[in-house]
């Protein structure tokens, strides 16, 4: 059974459409990202990591100097007034 000439560019207009409209869409919504992003909180990620590598500490943020804060009965780490649970061990607050 041949294929008419319409019928076989039809398929092969649906085979570039599966091949080809994926990673348009992909490559669309990846540019869309990359225009929406922060470039401060980006810098202010990128500078904390670099400081916790060169300290040898994780990163785990401490809390301002202005902001009061409250201690952990457990581990006596200080933690952000009003957050549920300590920064450091987890505990209850």
């Amino acid at each position: 059974m041949a294929l008419g000439q319409v019928e076989l560019a039809a398929r092969v207009a649906a085979g570039l459409f599966v091949v080809v409209a994926p990673t348009l869409l992909f490559l669309a919504l990846w540019r869309g990202l990359q225009s929406m992003q922060d470039d401060a909180l980006v810098e202010r990620v990128r500078q904390r990591a670099e400081r916790s590598d060169e300290s040898g500490l994780a990163l785990v943020p401490t809390p301002s100097a202005e902001s009061p804060t409250v201690s952990c009965p457990n581990c006596g780490a200080g933690n952000r007034d009003g957050v549920a649970y300590c920064r450091q061990c987890l505990a209850p607050l």
